[in-house]
């Protein structure tokens, strides 16, 4: 009897709390969210993904965590609404690529034709931060604060010597005299076709650098390059400078320029979504965002965002017997991947351009294998700083039959087959393997060479001028042909319209098919993050983090190849072809 009672009350106690969870974070609701109108707030931080982790993990340390989509549609939404009478930026730490935020700086500048104030502010500032702040009214810091305009850097990691020390070898070939990926395991050092590449791209980056902070601070070029040269300010220096307007504190902005307004948070204002109205368009919007790998999307905890060449193809194919939809635009964020992959996708946007149009919006990268997907499309628009191109390919492997020795494993093969250690690691390719490798990678390089030229229009030597694994910018890819314009996805959406014999102002209705949160289910995320239900154990999960109190090498080593692409780079080295961007470049 003593053992009921016992189960009686922990059963209790489980319903009764769950009850009361659920009722106190309802309650909580109203404090959530509130559209008053009035100055729009955005606390600028996070690296704006084109897509949402929508595992259980993901959505709570992702809960306030905005889209890039989200951010441009709410802003371009904002410029428009009688209710919002300004914008404060409020700038955090930004994780984000150059191409996001060339098309948030275009978000920002058209809600200021509204004739609506944008002030910036931050309590400390790197080149990203600061380039977009810029683009404010007045930008505004607080009196210790330190800004940094330390310009552009590409950052090549070259892996050989490591390699020997452990004992393997990798082998690889490759087309393409600028398609370098290999290199980070095969050499010391960059090689000369891959230096003159980077380096071109890093000139065009820092040339758009100095651009974006002349015209927005309205000063000569030769002075924004002065600023770059300096490099760091403190408060002082910066008003001196001209980089900012003025020192104070965050709270003063609205003492001295909205003394009597109301205000709303961005992230609330993206939650008040009004009826758009009826519509006879819809254009459905398909993301390829990640690697390009066989198989299902998902998130790996080591490479980050795959893209599913199954679950990409399903979308396609979707949305082509879909007679409600009118036109596809397929978003790119990917630096490429596997081969295979890249094709079968490709196959996919030749069946939907069958039955409806389909035109590319890239992102931050749409390379190699992301150029792969793309070529074959109506319209092709890219952001300046958009890394695209990278048209070739390669293959290879890693002999690990040293590390065995110095490890003490001995191993015997026995075998039947000329061939039967093809993808083994014990020793690299035969020269009999090799020219059979070179043969298939040729053949490859000149199918893609194919698929660009009839989808861009070129002769085959046309396209292979601009190919041989060369990466450009999206400014530079427009000079050459591989891009029709220059924009972001609200460019494309445009361009969708007028492909539909509709006007800019017009409306259509967009679908995705990303899973969209419902309005209480975002709610209760941002309770959970504001204090709401499970407030602790939720602001525990989004911020866990093992190695906060120290510095440790590892998930550093770890988080730097994952974004330069070493990891899925050597997930697919197993003589699979690969279309994979060949480095990676960041500003600080």
């Amino acid at each position: 009897m003593k053992k009921f009672w016992i189960v009686f009350l922990v059963v209790a106690l489980v319903v009764g709390g769950g009850f009361g969870l659920m009722w106190y974070s309802l309650s909580n609701l109203n404090d959530v969210v509130s559209v008053d109108g009035g100055v729009l707030i955005w606390r600028v931080s996070g690296s704006f993904p084109e897509e949402r982790d929508d595992s259980f993990l993901g959505a709570i340390r992702g809960a306030e965590e905005l889209t890039l989509s989200e951010v441009v549609f709410a802003l371009h939404r904002a410029t428009d609404d009688d209710r919002i009478t300004g914008l404060v930026l409020d700038f955090r730490s930004l994780g984000t690529d150059w191409a996001k935020i060339e098309e948030i700086r275009q978000a920002v500048a058209e809600f200021k034709t509204a004739d609506k104030p944008v002030y910036a502010y931050f309590d400390g500032a790197g080149t990203r931060e600061y380039v977009l702040a810029a683009v404010a009214d007045e930008v505004y810091m607080s009196p210790e604060a330190n800004l940094m305009v330390l310009g552009v850097t590409a950052e090549l990691d070259f892996m050989k010597d490591v390699l020997d020390k452990l004992g393997m070898e990798a082998d690889f070939i490759h087309v393409g005299k600028f398609k370098s990926a290999p290199e980070r395991m095969t050499r010391t050092e960059a090689s000369e076709a891959n230096r003159e590449m980077i380096t071109a791209i890093v000139e065009d980056r820092y040339a758009k650098l100095l651009d974006m902070l002349a015209s927005s601070r309205q000063v000569p070029v030769e002075k924004a390059e002065a600023w770059v040269d300096r490099g760091m300010f403190d408060s002082e220096s910066a008003l001196a400078e001209g980089l900012i307007d003025g020192t104070l504190y965050f709270d003063n902005i609205f003492d001295q320029h909205f003394p009597d307004e109301d205000t709303t948070f961005l992230a609330d204002y993206i939650l008040d979504r009004p009826n758009p109205g009826h519509s006879q368009h819809t254009i459905s919007v398909v993301f390829a965002t990640g690697i390009i790998m066989p198989g299902e999307s998902r998130f790996d905890n080591f490479q980050g965002k795959i893209a599913g060449s199954t679950t990409v193809v399903d979308e396609l194919e979707s949305v082509r017997d879909d007679e409600d939809i009118d036109l596809v635009i397929l978003r790119v964020d990917s630096p490429g991947g596997s081969a295979l992959a890249s094709d079968l996708i490709w196959q996919a946007i030749s069946e939907v351009k069958k039955e409806k149009p389909v035109i590319v919006s890239m992102s931050g990268m749409a390379a190699s294998g992301g150029y792969y997907i793309s070529c074959l499309a109506d319209s092709i628009f890219a952001d300046p700083g958009t890394l695209t191109g990278s048209i070739g390919v390669y293959a290879g492997k890693m002999s690990r039959s040293a590390m065995y020795e110095k490890i003490g494993v001995n191993r015997e093969f026995i075998t039947r087959g000329e061939n039967a250690l093809l993808f083994s690691d014990e020793g690299g390719f035969s020269t009999s393997q090799r020219n059979l490798f070179q043969n298939q990678l040729d053949g490859f390089y000149e199918r893609f060479l194919t698929k660009v030229a009839d989808g861009r229009n070129l002769t085959r030597d046309e396209a292979h001028t601009v190919a041989q694994g060369r990466v450009w910018t999206g400014h530079q890819a427009l000079q050459v042909g591989l891009v029709d314009d220059l924009g972001g996805l609200r460019r494309a959406i445009n361009s969708a319209k007028w492909t539909l014999g509709l006007q800019t102002s017009d409306t259509v209705s967009v679908v995705t098919f990303g899973e969209d949160l419902s309005l209480l289910e975002r709610m209760l995320l941002r309770s959970l993050h504001r204090g709401g239900m499970f407030g602790q154990l939720g602001t525990g999960l989004a911020n866990f983090d093992p190695y906060a109190n120290s510095y440790h090498p590892i998930p550093h080593l770890l988080d730097t190849l994952r974004r330069n692409g070493m990891l899925a780079a050597v997930a697919l080295m197993d003589g699979r072809p690969v279309a994979m961007m060949p480095f990676f470049l960041k500003v600080h």
